[in-house]
């Protein structure tokens, strides 16, 4: 059975939009588990709507919200109410918790995840890592995306041994090829950070393979791409809008054959919809959480649970 913790409060979306994913994963998993943190009386309103295994999903009563626009810091101040302060809670306590899933504020989420988690044994800072789809099957895990946006040399060089025992652990892979982001290939290309970065992991035993560009990032030769979290925000908010517009200007342009483009873009959303591959991974805490896109729907969050359970 596998256990997973959600959050689903603190996004752009109202819960109820979320919920059908929960049931849709929960009657599609025999052996998932779910435990959801919020108000009780008018959760149990919403899930009266659909059939499920009752036996299989809990409530943590939790009827405050930490929005975007509050302190993150609120999320780790005593008995707040909040849903993300419950879930935490519930979560770091409860052995049996495979993974907890949240939609809340990223900055709520990351300093709960150090404080109330605590780090690996030789950790000094968590980071924020995404898998990101380079072809049907492979993935890369691009981090930071959005935590640390001033990350030091250090920082950097821990994400890419983070993100190298990730994807050895969850996707099998035994030597992660990683690269470093910058605006060149060349060694001595970027900013005097990154060209500290670059000797750093040079000297190190990881797989380094060097300074790509952001058009290497999705050609399948990376496992691991390092950067500091505002560029990592920025290559995925943009990936998304790119991939959106392409498919309107192609659809567009199509006219009365815009259904062949609606019908391929069906097949390859999976480059650019967010829905499709899941949260992001906080790394570098002792338990596994995910954060979900800001924006998720009911299809997000069977993503993420999907992803929980099979990592």
């Amino acid at each position: 059975m596998k256990k997973i913790v959600l959050d689903l409060y603190g996004g752009d979306n109202d819960v109820s939009v979320m919920l059908p994913g929960v049931v849709e994963a929960l009657n599609a998993v025999p052996e998932l588990e779910t435990v959801l943190a919020g108000d009780k009386e008018k959760l149990e309103v919403l899930l009266s709507r659909y059939k499920y295994d009752r036996k299989r999903l809990s409530i943590i009563h939790a009827p405050n919200v930490l929005t975007n626009h509050d302190n993150p810091t609120l999320a780790v101040h005593g008995d707040n109410g909040y849903t993300l302060s419950a879930a935490f809670d519930y979560y770091a306590a409860d052995a049996d918790s495979d993974n907890l899933i949240s939609v809340g504020s990223t900055g709520a989420v990351f300093v709960s995840s150090l404080v109330k988690l605590g780090l690996l044994d030789g950790v000094v800072k968590p980071v924020l890592g995404t898998l990101l789809p380079y072809s049907e099957k492979g993935r890369l895990c691009l981090l930071d995306c959005g935590a640390n946006l001033e990350p030091t040399v250090e920082d950097m060089a821990l994400f890419a041994r983070l993100g190298c025992d990730y994807m050895k652990t969850a996707k099998h892979i035994e030597d992660p090829a990683v690269a470093l982001l910058s605006v060149g290939k060349e060694e001595g290309k970027g900013t005097e950070k990154l060209k500290s970065v670059f000797a750093a992991l040079k000297e190190s035993e990881l797989n380094f393979k060097g300074n790509i560009e952001p058009e290497d990032i999705f050609t399948g030769d990376y496992d691991v791409v390092v950067c500091d979290g505002f560029t990592g925000n920025m290559i995925l908010k943009n990936t998304e809008a790119a991939g959106r517009m392409l498919i309107e200007r192609l659809k567009s342009a199509a006219g009365e054959d815009a259904a062949i483009i609606e019908a391929a873009a069906e097949k390859t959303g999976l480059f650019y919809r967010f829905n499709d591959y899941g949260g992001a991974m906080i790394l570098g805490v002792k338990k596994p959480v995910i954060k979900a896109h800001g924006c998720a729907n009911a299809d997000t969050i069977k993503s993420c649970i999907y992803q929980a359970v099979q990592e």
